[in-house]
């Protein structure tokens, strides 16, 4: 593709690319980053959409923060018309959304510094009448405790609308409200989408999440203004319960969530220090409640029961489970006093792991490939291996077990344990899964994915024909049993999620498949397993099986049981004999069904 900025001539190609999402395409040119949007119909509204969008490039204001990604000027196509805009690019920052997992290595403190930082951002854009609008946890990025606002040609400025709102972090109050037509958003729809990002990256919950019974959905639940402080809502299993916050906190999240008010949040709230205790809760009050009074992950015997379902717990840990894999026998990493190690106590890092670094395991060794794109492999605390691999937006592109390791090196996929090219990928936009005896990844290009599955030990990938996946990915995982591998997607488009399930043979045929935005089948990509060929789910009713049937994976027998037990946002590997093994943030269960 030939471009123009500034008088520049320059060419991309996907190659160059480092994002895809259902209204553009995001290339890396020099130090800037490059948006592109996708091409629309004359006469559709998606068209004034687009000569909106285009509009408010000419009006951008100057002088914005520096958080803020803005535009620096337009980019031309070969025949001179305006197509997208340059920004700067910010290399290695992460999503806000990996704030929501326990497991990202990133303390309540840390997130308490960082929400700090966007505050101080926010209240100087309400200043300059700028209103973020679209305020979500795919539209923020951060490096350590620096924010960043991106997709900023979405912001209401210049008596321009903000066309879009994520539902999650949509105002209840702009439920229903054409967003294109005028301005709609206002100061206090972004402080209510900022305290949700705040609530949820604390507390691993959306403020209208778990589950209540005459409210089953988190918007009807918004409508109602009937948050999870609320005594008749039951918290998800892994969730930190709300009394680890100040009284500060939860009188203004109360406000907002329970009484719908939208004052802004409280400077002195994001001043409170967070400390760990010895039992691993992290906490922000003078003092600290009761430990059997924080809910499920602060006090938990070894063996409880609940109806049909026995659990035994394998592992507890007061640091964190940073991975864990059924290999023989249940083998695990844990960060635990400042020291990364394996389940045998066998030393894997003499510190704390940073944030964004992946940990793999393979028998008695454990690969480590961290946000810098280096890859070690240790065993026994010694190194034996030092390697390289490419990168998806900070993440390594990498994916190992006792039988594999593949990684990216350009647009080649090369199987680092042979030294042999695999295949052919898309260099910085690559997703990649491993399991013992298959291997799953793909990529966007085109707005067309890509995906294969591949086979340790041999060259080859063999392409899986799914259908197409509309919008911006924002998730995915992959479970695998001998022959098969459950792929689960999220995606977002115009303000809402999807999320599709696709059941795939090791030749890669697709054989079964389900989508949707709501229902318990699609909470989240996370939390499933395959064994045989057959599906269960982890969701907030309880474990769910599903059957293949005409092609669709369609809800089976349900084990409500289960629903204080397994969580959507938990690691599950079968047994033969039908039990579970449950990994969550601190501990790893046996779970049995009767």
């Amino acid at each position: 593709m030939k471009l123009t900025h500034l008088g520049q001539r320059f060419s991309v190609t996907d190659a160059d690319l480092l994002g895809e999402g259902g209204e553009a395409k995001v290339f890396r040119w020099k130090d800037l980053a490059v948006k592109v949007f996708h091409p629309v119909r004359r006469g559709t509204p998606e068209e004034a959409l687009r000569a909106q969008k285009l509009l408010k490039l000419s009006r951008f204001p100057r002088g914005l923060p520096g958080a803020v990604v803005a535009p620096v000027g337009p980019v031309e196509d070969e025949h001179g018309q305006v197509v997208g805009y340059a920004m700067p690019a910010i290399a290695g920052a992460r999503e806000l959304s990996a704030l929501v997992s326990r497991a990202s290595g990133v303390s309540a403190e840390h997130t308490r510094a960082l929400f700090s930082a966007l505050h101080a951002v926010m209240t100087e854009l309400h200043a300059l009448q700028v209103v973020v609008g679209d305020c979500n946890d795919g539209n923020l990025l951060f490096q350590g405790e620096q924010p960043y606002l991106i997709d900023a040609d979405s912001m209401q400025l210049g008596g321009l609308p903000c066309p879009v709102g994520h539902e999650r972090f949509l105002d209840p109050r702009l439920y229903g409200v054409d967003l294109a037509a005028a301005p709609r958003f206002d100061e206090g729809s972004d402080w209510y989408a900022f305290a949700v990002l705040l609530f949820q990256s604390w507390l691993g919950v959306h403020p209208y999440g778990g589950v209540h019974g005459r409210l089953p959905t988190l918007l009807r639940r918004a409508e109602a203004a009937h948050s999870v402080l609320k005594a008749d809502v039951r918290l998800p299993p892994r969730a930190w319960h709300w009394k680890v916050l100040p009284d500060e906190a939860l009188g203004y999240f109360e406000a907002v969530f329970d009484r719908r008010e939208r004052a802004p949040v409280p400077p002195a709230l994001l001043a409170v220090r967070w400390s760990r205790c010895a039992c691993g809760q992290e906490h922000a009050r003078a003092v600290r409640a009761r430990r059997d009074a924080l809910g499920p992950l602060a006090a938990r015997p070894v063996l409880r029961s609940k109806g049909r379902c026995t659990v035994r717990s394998l592992f507890r840990t007061d640091g964190r489970l940073l991975a864990a894999a059924n290999q023989g026998g249940a083998r695990w990493v844990v960060e635990e006093g400042g020291q990364v190690k394996r389940e045998d106590g066998a030393l894997v890092l003499d510190g704390p792991a940073d944030a964004g670094t992946r940990f793999f395991i393979a028998g008695a060794s454990t690969w480590v490939a961290d946000g810098r794109g280096r890859l070690t492999r240790v065993k026994d605390g010694q190194v034996e291996l030092r390697a390289s691999t490419g990168l998806r937006g900070g993440e390594p592109i990498f994916a190992a077990s006792t039988s594999a390791a593949w990684r990216a090196e350009g647009e080649k996929l090369v199987d680092e344990l042979t030294g042999a090219r695999v295949g052919q990928v898309l260099e910085g936009n690559t997703w990649l899964f491993a399991g013992e005896r298959l291997g799953f990844g793909f990529y966007r290009a085109g707005g067309f994915t890509h995906a294969f599955v591949l086979t340790p030990g041999r060259a080859g990938l063999k392409p899986v024909a799914l259908p197409h996946l509309e919008g911006k990915v924002v998730d995915a995982a992959v479970a695998f049993d001998a022959r098969h591998a459950l792929f689960s997607v999220r995606t977002a488009l115009d303000g809402r999620e999807t999320v599709a399930r696709f059941l795939i043979d090791e030749h890669g045929a697709v054989l079964a498949q389900a989508s949707g935005q709501s229902g318990r089948r699609f909470e989240a990509c996370s939390g499933a397993a395959v064994l045989g060929g057959r599906v269960v789910l982890a969701t907030s009713d309880g474990l769910l099986l599903l059957k293949a049937e005409a092609g669709q994976l369609v809800e089976g027998t349900l084990f409500p049981d289960a629903a204080e037990l397994a969580a959507a946002t938990d690691t599950l590997f079968p047994q033969p004999d039908g039990a579970l093994w449950v990994v969550g943030p601190r501990e790893l269960d046996h779970l049995q069904l009767s």
